[in-house]
């Protein structure tokens, strides 16, 4: 069901915020900027689409999280800047939806 809905964005966050993606880039700003230059307008749209449905679905913080982690494989934890997974799902829609 979710996973469906989760394939783009495992393709483009799960892919750049790998587990060692730290050791390759300072911050998840630039991860998403790598992103927004390497990937195709239509990918990037795939991904605010995906976004659109998770943050439609109104999933409490550990099920976003989970979804993140365990099904997009995307290994950024945005409680390091002391933000949710929601508030960050926000953020990079935002970037994206600027392509």
């Amino acid at each position: 069901m979710m996973n469906d809905k989760t394939y783009t964005l495992g393709q483009i966050l799960g892919c750049y915020f790998y587990q060692d993606w730290p050791d390759e880039f300072d911050s998840d700003v630039s991860v998403l900027q790598a992103i927004v230059e390497s990937e195709t307008v239509d990918q990037i749209r795939a991904g605010v689409e995906e976004i659109d449905i998770l943050l439609a679905a109104h999933l409490s913080e550990s099920e976003l999280r989970d979804i993140l982690i365990n099904k997009v494989g995307c290994y950024f934890d945005p409680e390091s800047q002391g933000i949710t997974c929601e508030q960050w799902l926000k953020r990079v829609r935002e970037v994206f939806s600027q392509v």
